[in-house]
């Protein structure tokens, strides 16, 4: 279970009711059920987080109770009216309820009652969100969070209290820019929770400023994450992810003075004098005062090898639009056929809420009940330097292995993801 206290504050009440997002028409008639509503809604609010101190004025012991008796009322219920949608959500949310109260027996029926409506009733928003949350608050956080990503991205006018959710669930998978944009959401909205008040500026004091006049070593300014034989880079000082091979050698340098660079192996193919590799080149700086995608561009295009440069089309783009060039030259690598350069150049505006694309799950360790008083704090974040980013990606091959290194330069630009508007 997961405890207010260990990720270094204190939950402070919902002024929302998760019950009242229960259509009481659509219940059984029953009294017994309908009592139930009427008890549990004015003091669900307690029961939204698991608290080892009770901080209430109500008495523990009174909440407990009522979630308790109110639970086996609904199971009951479910007896009887078996393919009720609604009496299943409201079941489904006061098992999970109960569960932040330790009920016993209050776990496994939050999840299966929560899993089969969601199943059976997928354009129904609330299983799928309190799912989620039960998941998060009881050290399932990644699946809960993917959940909430899920009700997020396939429903639309969600209720201030959901994004109050998510945004909690976001600071315990180390998504603060995720949960700073739920919790503006939810104030739009005029439903700002205390929590959030609390939470939000620690949230976001985790989010330090970054200087073009700094100098970040490269394994604080970038994180790799290898999944099968991929690993994903992401930078959110560079405000960029991209993915490269696990068995490709790749060389990141320290991020200075505003210039992000990374220089990748992509493998070793086939040339007529033995075996020859390309090399990949991504560099991202933030625009000069007065500079142009253009003029950036054509800057990294100066001196002699790129003296044959034309413009051309059909590479991927990871934005709206890029600037492509080809060099074809023998001015070098006559050996191999001669020289086969690429190079794409975008921009990047900052966007509104910095690193929100680049966010990937990252749960905190799981605690156990006798760690309550253990603090765990997610990490810190470097924020993406400000302004207008130019990226440059580069291929430089020769003729022998050009069609082989195209491939992969192509699949680099695929996998860019870009922290823009």
């Amino acid at each position: 279970m997961l405890f207010c206290l260990a990720v270094g504050w204190a939950c402070a009440l919902n002024s929302a009711s998760q019950v009242a997002e229960i259509d009481r028409s659509k219940l059984p008639p029953d009294a017994a059920v309908q009592q139930v509503y009427t008890e549990l809604l004015p003091i669900d609010q307690f029961a939204r987080n698991y608290n080892a101190n009770w901080p209430y004025a109500i008495s523990r012991d009174d909440v407990l109770a009522k979630f308790t008796s109110g639970l086996h009322t609904l199971q009951q219920a479910q007896k009887i009216a078996p393919t009720n949608i609604e009496l299943q959500v409201f079941t489904g949310l006061v098992a999970h309820l109960a569960y932040n109260l330790d009920v016993k027996d209050s776990y496994e029926p939050a999840q299966a009652l929560l899993k089969a409506v969601a199943a059976e009733a997928p354009q129904d928003y609330r299983p799928d969100w309190f799912l989620g949350m039960h998941q998060c608050q009881s050290n399932d956080t990644a699946r809960g969070m993917e959940r909430l990503l899920h009700v997020e991205a396939t429903h639309t006018d969600l209720p201030g209290d959901f994004w109050d959710n998510y945004a909690l669930c976001a600071d315990l998978t180390n998504m603060p820019a995720h949960a700073l944009y739920a919790y503006d959401i939810a104030r739009r909205l005029g439903t700002e929770s205390a929590d959030a008040k609390v939470i939000a500026p620690t949230i976001r004091s985790r989010i330090k400023p970054s200087s073009t006049s700094g100098t970040y070593p490269s394994h604080t300014a970038w994180q790799a994450t290898q999944t099968g034989d991929l690993v994903h880079f992401t930078s959110t000082v560079c405000g960029e992810a991209f993915d490269s091979r696990a068995d490709s050698p790749i060389d990141i340098a320290d991020v200075a003075k505003g210039t992000c660079v990374a220089t990748i192996s992509s493998g070793e193919y086939p040339a007529r004098d033995g075996k020859s590799s390309p090399s990949l080149l991504l560099l991202t700086q933030p625009a000069k005062p007065g500079e142009t995608l253009e003029s950036f561009a054509r800057g990294r295009l100066a001196g002699p090898r790129y003296a044959t440069a034309k413009p051309i089309q059909g590479l991927p783009c990871p934005v709206k639009a890029c600037l492509e060039f080809e060099i074809v030259t023998d001015k070098m690598y006559s050996k191999e056929g001669g020289a086969h350069l690429l190079v794409v150049a975008f921009a990047s505006e900052q966007p509104d809420y910095p690193g929100l694309r680049l966010e990937r799950l990252s749960p905190l360790p799981n605690l156990q009940k006798s760690d309550a008083t253990q603090v765990l704090r997610p990490g810190e974040v470097l924020r993406r330097f400000d302004g207008t980013l130019y990226t440059s990606a580069a291929l430089d091959a020769n003729a022998d292995i050009y069609a082989r290194s195209r491939n992969d330069f192509e699949d680099l630009l695929k996998s860019i993801v870009v922290d823009s508007k």
